[in-house]
């Protein structure tokens, strides 16, 4: 418990390290979610390769480089959608390329589900990662929304461990994550809307002035916090099914206590997709 409370506190500052200049200078960001990028596909590949699958390394690759497209494109694209549209269609060349070429490249009954695990992933990891590239870039107030999608995590984790170790009785999903209860996963809910709700009104009101009304941001906040926790619940539930899919504990070993990036970033990885959603809404 020691080493993990040790390297919780040391993760989140390394964090904070990247995120907090970067409200002010967004190569921060960018350098934060290219790092994130590259240590999680390397422990994707190791996921998928206990499984005796030979996912293709090259391919992999490409895919986590293309979440840094809207980056490199940034003087050429002028708005969040192109730069989507353009990382959009590039992913699925990729993943029909990836399911079409190592099976002709390799012989065996598992090429085909090898260029099934290249794609897959590659999409794991750079989606949500191209997200939260554009939206460091190509908004203004694009940190807020980032924000929300790191911090609903944290805070729906907090109030189900709590709400869970204290009225929890009905498993949700005994078979992925024995711990989980119904009682856990509505008190992050709560928790998520009644903190988002507040970052509604510290700021993002006054980012859209007038043009929504207090009570129904406040909602809408609200409703933004119960929707971020859901995924942010359902992230978790995907890795650990990962994780039990491939016989692994852990995705990796660079966090003691914790595993690896991908531990720490699997319910991330559903909310910065919705932040990015949340910067087109609002943004």
């Amino acid at each position: 418990m020691k080493q993990r409370v040790i390297t919780g506190i040391l993760f989140t500052v390394a964090i904070l390290l990247f995120f907090v200049p970067g409200f002010f200078f967004p190569g921060f960001l960018v350098a934060l979610w290219i790092l994130v990028c590259a240590i999680a596909t390397f422990e994707m590949i190791r996921c998928v390769q206990a499984k005796r699958l030979r996912p293709g390394r090259f391919l992999c690759a490409a895919g986590a480089f293309l979440s840094v497209l809207p980056v490199i494109l940034r003087p050429f694209l002028t708005t969040a959608v192109a730069a989507a549209a353009v990382y959009s269609l590039s992913a699925l060349m990729l993943a029909m390329l990836s399911v079409i070429f190592l099976p002709l490249r390799r012989d065996g009954e598992d090429a085909f589900a090898d260029g099934i695990a290249t794609a897959g992933i590659f999409l794991y990891v750079s989606f949500p990662i191209a997200c939260a590239n554009i939206t460091s870039l190509y908004f203004r107030s694009g940190w807020y929304f980032l924000a929300i999608g790191l911090i609903t995590p944290w805070v729906s984790d907090v109030f189900a461990y709590f709400s869970g170790s204290l009225i929890g009785k009905h498993k949700i999903v005994p078979h992925i994550s024995p711990k989980k209860t119904w009682e856990g996963c509505a008190g992050g809910v709560v928790g998520s809307m009644l903190i988002t709700a507040l970052f509604f009104f510290l700021f993002i009101q006054p980012l859209v002035g007038n043009k929504v009304g207090l009570p129904a941001l406040l909602l809408f906040g609200a409703f933004t916090g119960g929707a971020m926790s859901v995924l942010s619940q359902l992230g978790d539930w995907m890795a650990s099914a990962i994780k039990r899919w491939a016989g692994i504990k852990d995705f990796g070993k660079i966090l003691p206590g914790h595993g690896g990036i991908l531990d720490r970033f699997d319910s991330a990885f559903f909310t910065l997709p919705a932040a990015f959603a949340l910067a087109l809404i609002l943004g």
